[in-house]
């Protein structure tokens, strides 16, 4: 086998009704294992036994693009299901035609947990279509797994499009095979969830429409006003669609934002081929100046969204260890890249909090990333948990310079550095953050001397086991 996608005969495999698998050939074998799987274990290659169970489920043979990684190589294969009969317990069968590797350096090597913090963090979620528009993969921000009641469904039955009158122009889209941008969507049901789906049309490896790869972010839009064509205002009357960022600049900001840093890492990498360094470097200051002016555009749109008066946050069940870790982990190749080393509490310890886990891991993220660019490199920063008064805390201590008193509590205005430039902050991470743990019914407080560090400290209403 090579690396270019041209196997000497397909990759063949068995997976029985309950995902096991049954048999696989040693290339498919290899994948399952680096993927924590065991012989004889359930498929543990993420996209694959979802393309099992959907196959399994339609009761029909599929053939598909499925992406995998053994945190190695990324892996592109073009894989075919087919069941002997249409008994559901029979076993089915796999056969991988195609089989690409790309090699991964150690920035890229992310494992699945971390993604999905990722997703998390950002408030985006997932949803995937055959040609039809039947749902075939449904992952939204916030949930734990797979969405598997919504799987063979069609899009428009789950989802209302907002405004109704748009529902001509989303299938009008979707015939022309155009990507669709910034469509308003109400899940039906008791949720009545609203989401601002971006989606790519999928073409498979015989120039066929495959179907559509959404991203789907949540939108606190009254989604009442919008159905009924008219939109929520601010004290005063201005629209809040007419404001910068919320509705219109942001999303459309955040695509070509997110190519450029895409294929400048792509450049920096050399995927492609061999590179003069210079040009690599070059590539990987795009990369880096793109991902700056994207944090910039995400800062913009939270602080519109948390001055909105009808804000309003989740009060999910958390905990602060948890988060601590899913934080600490999302930084850290940073931290490693300044060899600093961060001090989490034990992962086995409890402490139980009411706010939202998106936001409460934002503002996590927001403090440790703070504290990695304005601490030396070598040192250590520690992260503490405690309960006291009804309120469980979650303490960030650097070895940095410190904050002098006069200037401990302009940090939390807006846009503002403390004369600092260059350093790659907007200035409103923590305004953003000392609002939302307000919002959470809970405190963002700092204390430092100049010289000797800082320590900031979240409080959130503690949470009593049941």
């Amino acid at each position: 086998m090579t690396t270019d996608g041209k196997l000497t005969a397909p990759v063949q495999g068995q997976v029985d009704a309950d995902g096991l698998l049954l048999s696989a050939d040693p290339l498919l074998l290899r994948l399952h294992l680096h993927c924590g799987g065991k012989e004889g274990g359930p498929l543990a290659v993420p996209e694959l036994a979802e393309l099992c169970r959907l196959s399994r489920r339609l009761g029909m043979n599929l053939s598909r693009p499925v992406h995998a990684s053994d945190n190695e190589s990324r892996i592109e294969m073009w894989v075919e299901t087919w069941l002997s009969t249409p008994e559901k317990a029979e076993p089915l069968s796999l056969s991988i035609i195609d089989w690409k590797e790309y090699p991964q350096d150690e920035s890229e090597k992310i494992d699945p947990a971390r993604e999905r913090d990722f997703d998390r963090l950002e408030g985006r979620g997932a949803i995937r279509t055959d040609a039809a528009l039947r749902i075939i993969a449904q992952q939204l921000s916030g949930e734990a797994g797979q969405d598997y009641d919504v799987i063979g469904q069609s899009l428009l039955d789950i989802y209302d499009v907002i405004p109704p009158s748009a529902n001509a122009g989303l299938l009008e889209a979707v015939a022309e095979r155009q990507p669709i941008r910034n469509q308003r969507m109400r899940q039906k049901g008791g949720a009545q969830r609203l989401f601002v789906l971006q989606g790519n049309p999928l073409i498979d490896k015989t120039g066929a429409f495959a179907g559509y790869r959404f991203t789907a972010t949540p939108d606190d839009t009254d989604a009442d006003m919008v159905t009924q064509g008219t939109e929520p205002k601010r004290p005063g009357g201005k629209l809040i669609s007419d404001s910068l960022f919320g509705m219109q600049l942001g999303p459309a900001l955040r695509q070509p934002l997110g190519k450029i840093i895409a294929n400048a890492e792509t450049i920096s990498s050399k995927l492609e081929g061999p590179l003069r360094g210079d040009y690599a470097s070059y590539a990987k200051d795009i990369a880096s100046a793109g991902r700056h002016l994207l944090d910039l555009v995400n800062d913009l749109s939270d602080l519109e969204a948390i001055e909105r008066p009808e804000f309003t946050v989740a009060g999910d069940e958390i905990d602060l260890v948890d988060l601590a870790h899913r934080a600490a982990g999302l930084l850290a190749v940073k931290a490693a890249d300044h060899h600093i080393r961060l001090d989490l509490p034990d992962e086995g310890a409890k402490c139980p909090a009411s706010g939202e886990f998106r936001r409460t891991l934002q503002i996590l993220v927001n403090l440790i990333g703070n504290a990695i660019r304005y601490s030396p490199d070598g040192s250590v920063i520690k992260l503490r948990v405690s309960t006291e008064d009804g309120f469980a805390r979650i303490a960030v201590s650097d070895q940095g310079d410190g904050i002098a008193t006069e200037d401990q509590q302009r940090i939390f205005e807006k846009f503002e550095r403390l004369g600092r430039s260059g350093d790659g902050g907007s200035g409103l991470g923590l305004f953003i953050s000392r609002r939302l743990a307000g919002a959470m019914g809970g405190s963002l407080t700092v204390a430092s001397e100049a010289g000797k560090g800082a320590t900031f400290t979240l409080s959130l209403p503690e949470r009593k086991p049941a």
